[in-house]
């Protein structure tokens, strides 16, 4: 048998939770922003590149990808560990999945109400999905 720790998984729950620090912010490099940025870029010629060609509901759909998630994740876990990595792709996945439920609320009203009200009712189920998510995912 090995005495070697077990990583854990997504559904395993840490005890930090998602914080916001300025200092990590003035640590990032031009490389990483590069990075980053090029990620992005091609992601939103994919997107664009796709709905030329399939039309606007499938070049939607490709608006519910974090651009740069996966050049940020590969960044964070060279930089940091692969729990940090984790923990940020769990983060990502509660953007998405609440960018999802407003991408849906938005599809299923704009014939029914005007652009306005869609786009604020639109707003709030995005935001509580994405507050929702993170309660269920860290709050202790």
């Amino acid at each position: 048998m090995t005495t070697q720790a077990r990583e854990p998984s997504v559904r395993d729950r840490i005890e930090e939770r998602p914080s916001f620090s300025l200092e990590k912010i003035k640590q990032t490099t031009p490389r990483e922003l590069g990075i980053r940025f090029v990620a992005g870029a091609l992601t939103s010629i994919a997107s664009g590149v796709l709905t030329l060609a399939f039309g606007a509901r499938v070049g939607g759909i490709l608006l519910g990808f974090p651009a740069i998630m996966a050049a940020s994740l590969t960044l964070i876990e060279q930089e940091e560990d692969g729990t940090e990595a984790r923990e940020d792709a769990r983060g990502g996945i509660v953007g998405a999945c609440a960018l999802t439920l407003f991408a849906a609320v938005a599809a299923l009203s704009f014939r029914h109400l005007p652009g306005g009200i869609v786009l604020l009712i639109s707003t709030v189920v995005w935001a509580v999905g994405a507050l929702l998510g993170y309660v269920i995912l860290w709050w202790r």
